[in-house]
């Protein structure tokens, strides 16, 4: 898709005189480089199509009979140009092909202007970057520097029209492919005001692509990020996703987030639980300073802007090609001066110099939000580091501190001045007293800063190790929170005891579900998926109300492609137990590139939270195969009512060691099933989908990963074979 700005000071036709103009491809990919032309001819509009690094033999075809009328034979080559004879206003969808094959994803479009004045002549350069065209060589992007988006993004209409039968149904993750077909929308949340949820048909597409801006504003460059080849098979060798997941006919468009959400954010009828872009959101999880190279004492690093890294280097962007929707930032507040990692925290109002300041972060969440995702970043609250001002006035001056009260355990030296004792023994982390007033307000205080515009405008926190703080600070700090926000999400790291006494009504909304976690790899390695259904069962009935947040790995846990006996079989398998599981999945940054790394060698805990070059990383075939992988569940999540509602229903089917299915069934009654093998030979399942969900004979499933092929019931039942160390997904039609 391509949005028309002007070279000038505004988009005004004036008789008897040229308009130059140039086409941007997005305002999250790096602006091609358009070239303007004019020439004096009246009335007429000359395009000239070019896509940089390809051929000279690739052609675009189009709906206009200049451009072939979606005929290969008769489209333009490669830098040929069209005349357009007064056209009036005009949309021109068009797509490239190599003689053989479409590129893959949905249509490009250039917008033609209606002149008011119609002896005027348009030169119009459309440069295009690949996306995916088979059989050309793809050029690695250039790192700019991310400049600020602009502060309003126009309201435009949805210019997805469909697609001429000869590339209807190519998948939008299918490609994993460049930007193309989003359209944005200001002061609109993108849950809320734009998307039918009670359509089993809609189709997220999770690339994304540009805006058409306002005549008067130039947008400036920006990164873009590497670009991937199309697949041809799914990862499981069977067919390519076919139509019933992308068909052509709609997609759910992307828009950016608004700088206030609904007034209850969507959540249960008593108020519980967390908002609906949480509870439908897929999230991705970095660990900031372990990311952007700078884990460690402070002193060792100079200070710098490494957040940046998200922009600069192509990750944001990233993580829409995955389709995730909800970025969560670890610790990034300024630490002390001993540990470094985050988690010592000495200024809850500052950003970590490492990282750079409060202006950073604010420029990081606004291109999040221009692309939809909402950002949570970790809040330590339990306790301090030991540069804390309060810290540091209690170890000198002992009780005589006005924060003498500030911490727990506090005890004074006889020659002076008092030691705090640190939480779990860490001598650098003394624990906050939650019963002081003054601590509760510092911390509310905070809570609400960054999520105001004066701070950096998050959507919600994650809260580190929140089963050690009292339930009845969380209930304070969450009335806190929505007060300022309504529509926030609140996320405790619960790892130990009853999740139900500290996420609930008046509570914090999810928890991160450790007693789910361990099941999902271990039941791969041990080739017992009887442990897994135990674990499903246990979750569904002690936590069946509450919304949890379900991980493979995170920061501090061995890395997934190192856990698992045979990543390479057994990763997908893992990776969907989680994606199309009930609850919502959280990814943590560069599982999806088959990134490995585990504690005990020199890097000790650093071995799990590397810093990546994106660029590098996808220049490993076995890498962008992963990253493929995890798109295409991604997609397969969010396109399906059952599937996308982490609190639709999870009914399990049948199981052995070596299999297992269970069916989703969300509240409106779609229902899907997902069934799994991790054996090394073919197995075959018989799923009561009659008795446990009420699809009888005459129902039927199609398959979204094996070109929509359909299966009936019969008997009550389904018959499915399963590829070894794969899995078949059926939604039922």
């Amino acid at each position: 898709m391509a949005a028309l700005s002007t070279t000038g000071p505004a988009a005004v036709a004036r008789p008897a005189r040229s308009l130059s103009l140039t086409t941007r491809r997005s305002t999250h990919a790096r602006a091609p480089a358009g070239r303007a032309r004019t020439v004096q001819v009246q009335a007429q509009v000359r395009i000239q199509f070019e896509l940089e690094g390809a051929s000279p033999d690739v052609r675009v075809i189009g709906n206009h009979p200049a451009l072939g009328n979606w005929d290969p034979a008769q489209g333009l080559r490669n830098g040929d140009y069209i005349t357009l004879e007064d056209p009036g206003a005009m949309r021109l969808e068009y797509k490239w092909h190599n003689g053989s094959e479409y590129e893959m994803g949905g249509n490009r479009m250039v917008v033609l202007p209606d002149a008011a004045d119609r002896d005027v002549t348009l030169a119009l350069a459309v440069v295009d970057r690949l996306r995916a065209v088979p059989d050309v060589v793809y050029q690695p992007p250039v790192v700019q520097q991310q400049q600020a988006p602009p502060p309003n993004v126009p309201t435009v209409e949805p210019v997805y029209k469909g697609q001429p039968a000869q590339y209807a149904g190519q998948s939008g993750y299918d490609g994993y492919q460049a930007p193309v077909n989003i359209t944005y929308h200001d002061h609109h949340d993108p849950y809320y005001d734009d998307h039918d949820h009670d359509n089993d048909n809609d189709v997220i597409d999770h690339s994304y692509g540009s805006y058409q801006a306002p005549a008067a504003y130039q947008a400036p460059p920006v990164h873009e990020a590497p670009a991937y080849e199309a697949p041809t098979r799914s990862y499981h060798d069977e067919a390519s996703p076919g139509a019933s997941i992308d068909d052509g006919a709609k997609r759910m468009q992307f828009v950016p987030v608004s700088a206030a959400g609904p007034d209850a954010g969507d959540r249960k009828p008593d108020g519980s639980g967390p908002p609906r872009w949480f509870r439908e959101g897929v999230v991705y999880s970095i660990q900031t300073l372990g990311f952007c190279g700078c884990e460690g004492p402070p002193g060792s690093f100079s200070e710098g802007e490494r957040l940046m890294k998200l922009l600069n280097e192509g990750w944001i962007e990233h993580l829409a090609r995955l389709g995730c929707t909800v970025l969560y930032l670890g610790p990034l507040m300024r630490a002390s001066h001993d540990l470094g990692h985050g988690y010592d925290t000495a200024d809850y109002f500052q950003l970590d110099p490492r990282l750079g300041t409060v202006e950073t972060l604010r420029a990081v969440v606004d291109a999040c939000h221009l692309l939809g995702i909402r950002v949570i970043v970790d809040g330590v609250f339990n306790h301090t580091g030991r540069d804390h001002f309060a810290a540091q006035d209690v170890v000198r001056n002992g009780r005589s501190s006005q924060y003498w009260d500030w911490y727990r355990g506090a005890r004074e030296l006889p020659g002076g001045g008092a030691e705090i004792p640190g939480w779990e023994g860490h001598a650098g982390l003394p624990q906050l007293n939650h019963q002081n007033p003054d601590v509760r307000r510092h911390i509310t205080d905070c809570g609400r800063f960054w999520m105001s515009s004066e701070g950096a405008n998050i959507d919600g926190w994650r809260l580190d190790v929140a089963h050690e703080v009292a339930p009845e600070f969380w209930r304070e700090f969450s009335a806190a929170c929505r007060d300022a926000k309504p529509d926030c999400v609140l996320l405790g790291e619960l790892m130990h005891g009853d999740y139900n006494t500290h996420v609930g009504p008046g509570l914090l909304d999810s928890g991160t579900n450790y007693q789910l976690s361990k099941a999902l790899w271990s039941s791969l390695n041990d080739h017992n998926y009887w442990e897994l259904a135990h674990s499903y069962g246990r979750d569904k009935d002690m936590y069946g109300a509450l919304t949890m947040l379900n991980f493979l790995g995170n920061h501090d846990q061995m890395r997934i492609h190192s856990r698992l006996n045979n990543p390479s079989a057994h990763y997908p398998l893992a990776a969907a137990s989680m994606i199309l599981g009930r609850g919502v999945p959280c990814l943590y940054y560069g599982d999806e590139l088959g990134e490995q790394g585990k504690p005990g060698g020199p890097e000790g805990d650093l071995a799990m939270r590397r810093a990546i070059d994106l660029r590098d990383a996808l220049a490993n075939q076995s890498a962008k195969d992963v990253a493929r992988r995890t798109a295409e569940l991604v997609a397969l999540r969010r396109s399906h009512e059952a599937l996308r509602d982490a609190d639709a229903d999870q009914v399990p089917l049948a199981h052995t060691n070596e299999t297992m299915a269970f069916a989703r069934v969300a509240h409106g009654g779609a229902s899907a099933v997902v069934a799994f093998n991790n054996s090394d030979n073919s197995q075959r399942m018989t799923l009561p989908v009659g008795e446990k969900i009420g699809a009888h004979d005459g129902c039927e499933f199609e398959e979204p990963l094996a070109n929509g092929q359909r299966l009936h019931v019969s008997g009550g039942q389904l018959h499915v074979e399963l590829p070894p160390n794969g899995l078949r997904v059926f939604l039922r039609v």
